[in-house]
């Protein structure tokens, strides 16, 4: 008979359903929706938006899986370094562009006709010394320039500017040179530019050498003036080129683009390559140009022709979405519900085949390179193995549709995923993960090598392929192991191998409870042992049910007293205390609790254990003393502040906090009284509607009774007495603290045989 969810036999009292849950609803349902929105788009965005035919894909040594005919008339493209060559000598044989400024010639000429005048000037010989020297030139030159044959030699350093300006002086003429293959230089004067010869144009060193030579022609017995003249020009004369670098690249540029892509020419219907014919470089060539080609065609199209295509796609993603959402739905309720599980799902599946669009379309590389094990040992990991099975599959089939792989990539990306996912169950520690990196890379070397066998490739490239493979497989944990930290940080996700390291009993904050509450530490780990049974019973995550229980009362620390677990004398704190105050010194451990758990960063998970292992449950005792004073005490305000438990682990760790109390509470544990106390604790949850909102089903409860009675029975049983000890004392309680729940029992000492209310 199939397990009927639980259903309380009375109605209980609900809080009416105000506008915030509403909203809360709404909002939720828009973020489910843009999460899946925005997966759809992403997808689409990565199909390729050639024809049908363009989803064929050539790796080089491999056979084609079907015929391949041109399907229009295109253009060969040239291979990339041919055409590179040519495009760098075209912009090599771009000559470069120089504009000359007028105001250099202007000033120069100035300069060197002022000097003329004051040469010839009488008694003018000392001021015209100072002026040269400030200039640059040496003591001796200017002693020349300020004599008699001042004049003369700058008339000649005029001349040579005459001439140097007519074409155009450079700073450096071989630098220049050296960024082109052109003969000529573009010299614009006047908005005209002006095809100059290298050999035309002039530079600085060749302004000394030519004014040396007119020095040694005017002065041939007389060296100092020709060193002089040389050095006048050398001050004087300065570049009126200069180098105009955005016009000079932009005519590179053009002339870069000016170079033909194509050789050759295909017709329409020539066969590109044959079924199961082995690819070369020239097959791969012609299919690069008929993707360049078409995408070109497609350019021209109108973009109502996409539509139909576009719908199309859109339909076969949805479908493959949706049929992973309905699993969800059913079987991962809660992550259904969960926006940020949704989103962290919906990354990791488009990360995948985000790599997957570099890895096709970009190197052009082998299709087994696609990471699809990543996601297989996260979700393994995060969720748990039966997800992980779900995701890879619709993950493959995702990255086969977009980018037309077929049964090769599919086979071999099952094979490499199922290995990641079967050793993931070892996963309990970080240094775990080596066995999961050595297995995926033996996965992926086999499915490549039989894949290989298979197609017929080659022994070179077989061997090739493998050695990629097992990069990828060790890759791709590598990249789980350093994704997970950041993953259960940012979506709030705990993993087993966080909560491995929550339930070191050495733990700061456990060994506070130990020291400050021994009492509450044992009862603790108790119910550790209780819940990890119950959960594993269930179905639930028995390591997160027993370390929930390590944490759950760790609100007591502060005021351990108040609990009769760590009390050593016989009288109670709450004696002097009125109900109300008792209850919410009782009552005040959850709160805090929690607020130690958020001071502790504990994963929220544990956070929630605690909020939600009382529930809403009743503090009978101190209500029905509160109504013996006070008639009009309300019972909700002995009731903990809630939530109710969500989740199996967490009704798991109410039930069990609550047969242990009362079980330790029992005068004479014996089997049969120890299983009547569980069947009643078990029985007044459910009529008090506190596991309304767990998915615990009524087969689920009595799993969860014969799961805690042997323990319990174990560790309550009764001892033997042994001849001559002293007998033990029967020990009493008062007739009003009966009915109380586990904290109460835990606050007065309750021994004896309980009674079960509504509590």
């Amino acid at each position: 008979m199939a397990a009927e969810q639980l259903r309380v036999l009375e109605p209980h009292r609900r809080e009416p359903a105000g506008l915030r849950s509403r909203f809360r609803r709404i909002s939720r349902r828009v973020r489910r929706t843009s999460v899946l929105a925005g997966f759809l788009l992403f997808a689409c965005l990565l199909f390729p938006r050639e024809p049908s035919f363009e989803v064929m894909t050539l790796r080089e040594g491999f056979p084609a899986k079907r015929d391949l005919i041109a399907p229009f008339q295109f253009y060969l493209l040239k291979a990339k370094e041919g055409l590179h060559q040519e495009q760098v000598a075209a912009t090599r044989a771009v000559a470069p562009v120089f504009s000359s400024d007028e105001s250099v010639e202007t000033r120069v000429k100035t300069s060197l006709d002022s000097l003329r005048t004051a040469a010839a000037a009488p008694g003018a010989s000392t001021r015209l010394a100072g002026r040269l020297r400030a200039m640059g030139i040496s003591r001796e030159a200017a002693r020349v320039l300020s004599g008699p044959d001042g004049a003369r030699i700058a008339t000649l350093a005029l001349r040579i500017a005459d001439q140097v300006y007519g074409t155009g002086l450079l700073a450096e003429r071989d630098a220049a040179r050296a960024e082109t293959d052109s003969p000529v230089a573009r010299v614009e004067r006047d908005g005209v530019r002006v095809a100059t010869p290298w050999a035309l144009l002039y530079d600085l060193p060749s302004i000394r050498d030519m004014a040396w030579n007119e020095g040694q022609r005017a002065f041939p017995s007389r060296p100092e003036a020709a060193q002089a003249l040389q050095e006048l020009a050398s001050a004087v004369i300065q570049p009126d080129l200069r180098f105009e670098a955005s016009t000079t690249e932009a005519l590179r540029a053009e002339a870069r683009d000016a170079v033909n892509q194509y050789d050759g020419v295909v017709r329409k219907d020539e066969k590109i390559i044959g079924s199961h014919e082995i690819a070369t470089r020239d097959h791969i060539l012609k299919l690069e140009s008929l993707r360049a080609w078409s995408t070109r065609v497609q350019g021209i199209l109108d973009w109502r022709s996409e539509i139909p295509g576009l719908l199309g796609r859109l339909a076969l993603i949805a479908f493959l979405l949706a049929g992973f959402l309905g699993y969800l739905k059913l079987h991962h309720p809660s992550v259904y519900r969960d926006t940020s599980m949704l989103l962290l799902l919906a990354i990791l599946t488009a990360a995948v085949m985000g790599v997957g669009w570099v890895v096709v379309n970009q190197i052009r590389g082998y299709e087994m390179l696609i990471p699809v094990t990543v996601l297989s040992l996260s979700v393994a990991v995060l969720f748990g193995q039966e997800m992980a099975f779900v995701a890879t599959l619709v993950a493959s089939l995702l990255v086969a549709v977009v980018y037309g792989l077929g049964l090769p990539f599919l086979t071999g990306s099952a094979l490499a995923g199922i290995a990641a996912i079967a050793t993931a169950s070892g996963v309990r520690r970080r240094r775990d993960f080596y066995l999961p990196m050595l297995v995926v890379a033996l996965a992926y070397a086999i499915a490549i090598g039989a894949m290989g066998l298979v197609d017929g490739a080659r022994w070179d490239v077989l061997l090739r392929r493998s050695a990629w493979g097992i990069v990828a497989g060790f890759g791709s944990v590598l990249v789980v192991t350093l994704l997970l930290p950041l993953l259960e940080s940012l979506f709030s996700v705990t993993t087993d191998i966080t909560l491995l390291e929550l339930a070191d009993l050495n733990r700061p904050i456990l060994r506070k409870l130990m020291l400050e509450a021994p009492g509450t530490y044992h009862h603790s780990l108790v119910v550790g042992s209780l819940s990890e049974a119950g959960a594993e019973a269930v179905g639930g995550n028995p390591l997160l049910a027993r370390v929930s229980a390590y944490y759950h009362d760790i609100g007591k620390i502060d005021k351990a007293e108040y609990y009769v677990e760590n009390q050593s004398s016989a009288r109670s704190r709450h004696e002097k205390l009125s109900p109300t105050m008792s209850c919410l010194i009782v009552e005040a451990h959850v709160r805090e609790g929690a607020e130690i758990a958020r001071r502790e960063k504990l994963p929220t998970v544990i956070l929630n254990a605690i909020l939600q292992h009382h529930g809403t449950t009743l503090m009978s005792f101190f209500y029905h003393k509160a109504k013996q004073a006070d008639p009009d005490a309300e019972e909700r305000d002995f009731r903990y502040p809630g939530p109710k438990p969500r989740s199996k682990e967490t009704a798991v760790l109410m039930l069990a906090d609550a047969v242990e109390a009362a079980a330790r509470s029992l005068t004479e544990p014996t089997p049969s009284r120890i299983r009547g106390v569980v069947t009643r604790i078990l029985d007044a949850r459910v009529e008090d509607g506190q596991l309304d909102e767990s998915p615990i089903t009524f087969e689920d409860l009595a799993k969860i009774r014969e799961s805690f009675i042997p323990i319990l029975t174990a560790l309550f049983h009764a001892r033997v007495h042994y001849p001559g000890a002293p007998a033990s004392e029967e020990r009493r309680r008062p007739v009003e603290e009966r009915g109380r729940s586990g904290d109460e029992r835990r606050v007065y000492g309750e021994k004896s045989r309980l009674k079960i209310d509504h509590s």
